[in-house]
């Protein structure tokens, strides 16, 4: 059952306020920073499979210093090879904290565009915490949904065929405005491992009615080939979308679970 809006906002809260944090230190130099921290500007590579098949794609960089001696810009790319979805993420580090975009293209259905504001803490332990405020517009693909979903309807009695403008009227809207909360966490547990939580709760506060929840569990062990940083991951993902419409009793949840393992080298 997806999170409503009190509820997100309860979650939210007790995430934050569970947290004793400092603010994390920050460095000049790119190599200083964990590989699993979103400032980390090195040039990487990754590449993931997961339980169905599917190939993830990855890869990015940055610069350090570009507005200041202590600034990260980060910036890189996936693909996944069997659902054609792509997504773009970018992020620009400093003293106030960090400002990101994410595009996140999803083949037939939405294209969605992210903004948000991201606050570094660490505690005592080592643990650093990346909480966030974000907002989402998402651009439904009404054609591209109608053109699938007539692709998967058996014609009864001269149904017709679905259109773009049906697509809009069962979603009420094809556009939608979600605020949302992040906390991804890090935890280092020696030199060669460490673990990364992420949790996203996001719910809609204007067009399509709509709730997301994505959680994210990575286990890193990180090793050397000739020299160079390769991490090997385990990544568990659970991801849940929920759509309504209370004209046409419309309720529909989409839910995803994945597992995956793959390697991220670190030029």
């Amino acid at each position: 059952m997806v999170c409503k809006r009190k509820e997100l906002t309860i979650v939210a809260a007790s995430l934050l306020l569970s947290i004793n944090p400092t603010f994390a230190s920050d460095d000049n130099s790119a190599s200083e920073y964990h590989d699993a921290d979103p400032r980390n500007s090195s040039l990487r590579a990754a590449v993931l499979a997961d339980d169905k098949g599917e190939i993830k794609l990855l890869a990015g960089g940055g610069a350090s210093g570009l507005t200041s001696d202590i600034s990260q810009t980060v910036g890189f790319a996936e693909y996944y090879t069997h659902s054609n979805n792509a997504r773009l993420r970018g992020a620009h580090f400093d003293r106030f904290g960090g400002a990101y975009v994410d595009i996140y293209h999803l083949d037939d259905v939405a294209n969605m565009y992210t903004g948000g504001y991201m606050l570094p803490l660490s505690s005592g332990d080592g643990t650093l915490f990346f909480p966030s405020l974000n907002y989402t517009y998402v651009d439904f693909q009404t054609g591209d949904l109608a053109e699938v979903l007539n692709s998967h309807l058996t014609p009864v009695g001269g149904y017709p065929s679905l259109t773009p403008n049906h697509i809009v009227t069962l979603l009420d809207g094809d556009t939608s405005h979600l605020g949302s909360v992040n906390l991804y966490a890090l935890h280092p547990w020696n030199d060669t491992h460490f673990s990364v939580f992420n949790i996203n709760l996001g719910s809609s506060y204007s067009g399509v009615d709509m709730q997301m929840a994505n959680l994210m569990w990575v286990q890193g062990i990180k090793t050397k080939v000739a020299d160079k940083d390769f991490n090997i991951l385990f990544e568990l993902k659970y991801d849940v979308i929920s759509v309504q419409n209370e004209s046409y009793s419309i309720d529909e949840t989409s839910e995803e679970v994945t597992a995956s393992i793959g390697v991220d080298y670190r030029f």
